[in-house]
């Protein structure tokens, strides 16, 4: 067998190309048409006669949609493959968005958020799925670069969508927007994507020990125990459950938060309402450094890197008190920022390193529809809490306690097939 694999220089290509086509997905096909359809909601609105709460629906119905579909989405990966059902989940986010060139009523309108809900979270995991199959003791670094394309796109969407506004209204800029996610993502799935190294007679610890000799250094360790437990053998354990709550909760203290983060800048504090925007924005564009950070975190620490992720988010709330003049507010918004990169990254580690790889389809399926769940729950909390004690302390207090109680339980995680782990 070894005699007729490809060339580890080949081989390396095939990985980053993975990340590459990871990019691309992430901020082409999911950041992308996310941060688009804010930027068209007053001119949805507008044309459409719909009102603000009818027209927004669109992302609520799709974020649920997207939190119920990741249940089961990792059964769909080990049925049909890999390459097959990202390509189509590809496809059904492009065909969704260009679809909304011939809205002409709110079920239509729904009915498209619906669609693209199932297929975003479906192209989410198979993207981390890809990844994970193709690196260990890098993964981390990997997915945080894959990742990257959400910053990219926050740098490049809203302001073409509002080109595309000013010039031809939201259906065609819808319509132009879906063209370009089918067929530049669909070229890259076709031609990039390589579901797993095994099918070329590898694994991703013969690679990671391949780079690390090409560079000088020695291999990493080899983890213990071969690529894990059937999913069968985990779902009813003590230290799965556990490791929902924590990723749910990692919602509730991320997502959480973050979509309050504008609100409570301009009413809790004096800097107005174009510091608030600022403030939202420097988080989004401080989160892609905080992929790369925490990416290499995760690599060298594994689910304690994870866990101080957790434990930052809570430090990030603690922040949020004392804003009240320029250095208060940019420590705030650089560790939100920074802790909400990491958060990002976490599943495909979480997966991976505590199951191996047998069940890794199901494990990142699972975890991040409980981050999307507690995401949804969280929100909703946070802003009943509001309403109900008329401020933010006691919703942030609770959410910052939350951080460190979902940091403890990271601490109890063991990365039995981490290369690191050095347990029993």
């Amino acid at each position: 067998m070894g005699e007729t694999r490809p060339s580890l220089a080949k081989m390396r290509r095939y990985a980053w190309a993975n990340v590459i086509t990871g990019f691309l997905v992430w901020g082409i096909g999911l950041a992308g048409v996310s941060m688009m359809m804010p930027v068209m909601y007053a001119n949805i609105s507008e044309t459409m006669g719909w009102t603000v709460a009818q027209t927004t629906s669109f992302m609520v119905i799709k974020s649920a949609v997207s939190a119920l579909a990741g249940l089961f989405a990792g059964g769909l990966f080990v049925r049909f493959g890999l390459k097959q059902v990202l390509l189509t989940s590809v496809w059904a986010v492009g065909l969704s968005t260009l679809a909304l060139y011939w809205v002409g009523s709110l079920w239509e309108y729904y009915a498209l958020a619906f669609i693209s809900g199932f297929a975003s979270i479906i192209c989410l995991v198979g993207i981390q799925l890809t990844l994970a199959r193709w690196f260990e003791a890098t993964l981390g670094r990997a997915t945080g670069i894959a990742m990257l394309g959400g910053a990219a796109a926050g740098a490049v969407v809203p302001l073409a969508t509002n080109y595309g506004l000013e010039h031809y209204g939201w259906h065609a800029t819808s319509g132009i927007a879906g063209l370009i996610v089918l067929v530049t993502l669909s070229l890259f799935v076709i031609f990039a994507v390589h579901a797993s190294p095994e099918d070329y007679g590898y694994t991703a610890e013969e690679l990671d020990e391949a780079n690390a000799a090409a560079r000088g250094k020695a291999p990493p360790a080899r983890a213990k125990g071969g690529p894990g437990p059937d999913f069968s053998e985990i779902v009813r354990t003590t230290p799965f459950i556990l490791l929902v709550v924590a990723t749910g909760l990692s919602g509730v203290i991320s997502n959480g938060i973050n979509e309050y983060i504008p609100l409570f800048i301009e009413h809790q504090t004096d800097l107005g309402s174009t510091m608030a925007a600022l403030g939202f924005t420097i988080v989004l564009v401080l989160s892609g450094l905080g992929k790369l950070v925490f990416g290499w975190l995760f690599d060298r620490f594994s689910t304690k890197g994870v866990a101080m992720c957790w434990a930052l988010c809570g430090v990030a709330v603690l922040l949020a008190f004392p804003v009240s003049g320029l250095i208060t507010f940019a420590l705030f918004t650089v560790v939100r920022g920074l802790s909400h990169g990491g958060i990002v990254v976490q599943a495909p580690i979480l997966g991976r390193h505590i199951y191996g790889t047998k069940s890794i389809a199901q494990m990142i399926a699972i975890l991040n529809a409980t981050f999307q769940l507690g995401s949804a729950v969280g929100i909703g909390l946070i802003g009943l809490a509001v309403d109900w004690t008329g401020g933010y302390t006691v919703p942030f207090l609770c959410v910052m306690v939350l951080a460190f109680i979902t940091a403890l339980i990271g601490l109890t995680f063991k990365p039995k097939y981490w290369s690191g782990y050095r347990g029993d």
